[in-house]
């Protein structure tokens, strides 16, 4: 019965109702593309940096971690024991090396980063950010060959098959000078990596610097959902009980603190834009309820004197503000949803606008994404917003006199 006389109540003044239906489609419309927007950029980042500088895991001497230094490297030995681990899906082995890179045109620092080509392409997708015309990941056993970024090539003028020269310490505090020749350049969404990281072979990075054919500095590990929170604990938890002295491991949140903050920036984004565009609709929600209110004085009154309760009178207000914000937030949510299905695969290419954050690593290439969790969040902050949108219109039926309004 209440629903009844409130549907018919609210499309009395079908103008008034229709324009406000309309202000919620589209408010709610475009809540749930920034919403997944937002989130599909945060997921982007976080999976452009996992591909390709970032393992899910990371295992180093703490000593190393400190100070970088060459000498605090660890067996490779345990590489074979977390391989055991089930929901491990890849694991590199990686030498680390802190050097100074110079060539006629430019000179400056640079980290290397010694691999082992094939377990390397288990963990990371570096591989595949190098185009056909720039070379490959090693393709050709070529000794003191080196893979680097399109910045880093930029900023020393060199091109595919050009020498560099990587001047470094070895474990006891020598300098040593190789001359590298590059196989390959790749180019990523992050300047900033490209310019500061290059890659070589391990073996001739072991050769160069001394290192025990078994010594590491760190060993990068992937898992099969990095999503999963309790999966990552669980292989985190059992690779920390192979380790002995001061070897550590961490996940990579721990490693890269700002990675946690765009995990959480999705959340956060999402109830803030929300919160906004629903304030926003309240008071147009309010406006057309309190109208609605003020042209049905009389029949309200009578409502009352013939014995209706102030609190069914009270629901009465309530459920038709209701009915009007789900109705509209219900069609906002099924359009915004095409909308996002429909870029999700194809994606929404951001170039020109997203250019100037690629420093920050920043993809220009957007898939949006929204999960059905987010989609129950929007329906109960849409049902609250239609109940208190009711709440001042609703006290102002309630306080009404029977008598005074039937006079009036």
């Amino acid at each position: 019965m209440l629903l009844s006389l409130a549907w018919k109540n609210i499309w009395r003044n079908k103008l008034r109702s229709g324009v406000i239906l309309v202000a919620i489609v589209i408010g709610l419309t475009i809540a749930v593309f920034v919403v997944a927007f937002a989130n599909g950029m945060a997921s982007q980042v976080i999976k452009d940096t996992l591909d390709r500088e970032l393992a899910h895991l990371e295992v180093n001497r703490q000593s190393f971690l400190d100070y970088g230094d060459l000498e605090f490297a660890f067996d490779q030995n345990i590489e074979a024991k977390v391989r055991e681990i089930p929901e491990v899906t890849g694991v590199s082995p990686q030498i680390i090396i802190n050097a100074t890179a110079s060539s006629p045109h430019n000179i400056g620092g640079v980290q290397i980063i010694g691999i082992d080509p094939e377990k390397e392409k288990t963990v990371f997708e570096l591989y595949r950010y190098i185009p056909d015309s720039l070379g490959g990941f090693f393709k050709d056993n070529i000794a003191n060959s080196i893979v680097i970024g399109n910045k880093f090539a930029e900023k020393y003028q060199l091109k595919l098959r050009n020498k560099v020269i990587l001047t470094f310490a070895d474990k006891d505090g020598e300098q040593f000078s190789g001359a590298f020749r590059v196989c390959g350049i790749f180019h990523t969404s992050s300047p900033s990596f490209e310019e500061t990281k290059v890659f070589a072979k391990m073996s001739d990075l072991r050769q160069l610097v001394s290192l025990p054919s078994d010594s590491i500095h760190q060993l990068a590990i992937n898992i099969s959902n990095y999503k999963d929170p309790q999966m990552l604990a669980s292989v985190q938890n059992r690779v920390k009980a192979l380790l002995a002295g001061d070897l550590v491991v961490r996940n990579w949140k721990e490693i890269n603190p700002l990675m946690n903050v765009y995990d959480s920036f999705m959340g956060f984004m999402f109830t803030i834009i929300v919160a906004i565009i629903l304030f926003a609709l309240g008071f147009g929600i309010v406006n057309v309820v309190l109208m609605s209110v003020m042209e049905r004085r009389r029949e309200l009154c009578m409502l009352r004197a013939i014995g209706m309760s102030r609190r069914r009178v009270m629901n009465l207000i309530i459920t038709e503000s209701t009915i009007l914000t789900a109705i509209g937030g219900f069609i906002g949510m099924i359009l915004g949803g095409l909308i996002v299905l429909s870029t999700s695969h194809t994606g929404i290419d951001m170039s020109r606008s997203l250019s100037s954050y690629s420093t920050f690593g920043v993809s220009t290439m957007i898939y949006p994404a929204i999960s059905f969790a987010y989609y129950i969040q929007i329906s109960v902050m849409v049902i609250l917003t239609g109940i208190l949108s009711a709440i001042y219109p609703a006290r102002i039926a309630i306080k009404m006199k029977p008598l005074e309004g039937l006079r009036g």
